[in-house]
């Protein structure tokens, strides 16, 4: 009877072990279901069910339907989503100084974005720790234009219409409206319906979200201009990632880190066919005058005061961390 007892208790023990490493995660993403993004999502959640020996899977919410970015982060906070791809919109929204990696006119090259974030990014993980959020993986995915119903080239054009803002970001919609446009919030997923009542007509997104999300069919003019790098990440809370046993944390990260490696080469080729697409259903790119990025990036100021300061998005401390690494960067060329 008592070894009876023992074995029972043992395999009572043993199911309770793997009750509590065993988890699912709920993951809020943005990106339109079926698309290369939300494969690469896929793959990676496949990866984190194979390392765990099937104890952690991964459910992804793909399209917005777990909510925009600012009710998927206070669902993080509450214990209702796990973990969430994010935008700069949403990254910033937890850690404001990240925003200094995507001010506009901030970074000309990508060899420049690459060795900022490669500085940076340790020091910016410690301040989402602190706010009880993992940064698994940062990623990018090419650059930011201007789509707008009408033609715009120079910033007096974009002064005359409206501009979509994110409502996650006032401080940001602040700093535009105090530069002379006229901001309204709106979140992510009513892009599209604010377009089409004429609530906005201008956006500042990639050109592979204006395609997905059919945006370019009503703002369909794209100012070529490179305005700001698209930077983003993956976000686990702190609470979920404690679920997470500590011999598979190192290959979870690598995973994540891996998917946003592959998916950075895939979207070099996707934003290329993205504009070709666009181009093929009505897009029009105009392009900039001789002096345009000058006349943008004067607007902004040396300092870009309309985002960084005491009360601003960014503090001067951080502004000043970015701009030095540019500068030792751009020496060395």
């Amino acid at each position: 009877m008592k070894k009876r007892f023992l074995i029972l208790s043992i395999i009572l023990l043993t199911a309770a072990v793997f009750q509590i490493n065993a988890a699912t995660f709920k993951m809020a993403s943005l990106l339109p279901e079926g698309t290369e993004w939300d494969n690469a999502l896929k793959k990676m959640a496949g990866d984190w069910r194979t390392i765990s020996g099937g104890r952690v899977k991964v459910k992804i919410y793909p399209g917005g339907i777990a909510g925009g970015e600012a009710d998927v982060i206070r669902k993080m906070r509450i214990g209702q989503i796990d973990m969430a791809v994010l935008t700069a919109v949403g990254i910033t929204a937890i850690v404001p100084d990240t925003f200094a990696m995507s001010m506009p006119f901030m970074f000309e090259t990508e060899e420049e974005l690459d060795f900022v974030v490669e500085e940076i990014a340790p020091i910016f993980d410690e301040a989402f720790l602190e706010k009880g959020f993992i940064m698994l993986t940062w990623s990018k995915s090419g650059w930011v234009n201007f789509f707008s119903k009408d033609r715009v080239v120079e910033p007096r054009d974009l002064m005359r219409v409206k501009l979509a803002g994110s409502v996650t970001q006032p401080e940001l919609a602040e700093a535009f409206k105090g530069m002379g446009f006229n901001v309204i919030g709106v979140d992510l997923p009513d892009a599209l319906m604010a377009l089409q009542s004429g609530m906005v007509d201008a956006c500042y997104t990639a050109p592979m979200l204006a395609a997905s999300y059919q945006w370019f069919g009503i703002a369909d003019n794209m100012l070529d201009l490179k305005i700001a790098p698209v930077l983003g990440g993956i976000v686990i809370s702190e609470r979920s990632w404690r679920k997470v046993p500590d011999k598979n944390k190192e290959e979870f990260i690598q995973a994540a880190v891996s998917m946003s490696e592959g998916f950075y080469k895939e979207a070099v080729r996707m934003e290329e066919k993205a504009i070709d697409v666009m181009l093929d259903n009505g897009l029009i790119i105009n392009n900039q005058d001789s002096g345009t990025r000058d006349n943008w990036r004067d607007l902004l100021g040396e300092d870009f005061s309309g985002f960084v300061g005491d009360g601003a998005l960014v503090s001067t401390d951080s502004f000043n961390k970015v701009s030095s690494m540019l500068e030792e960067f751009r020496s060395r060329q």
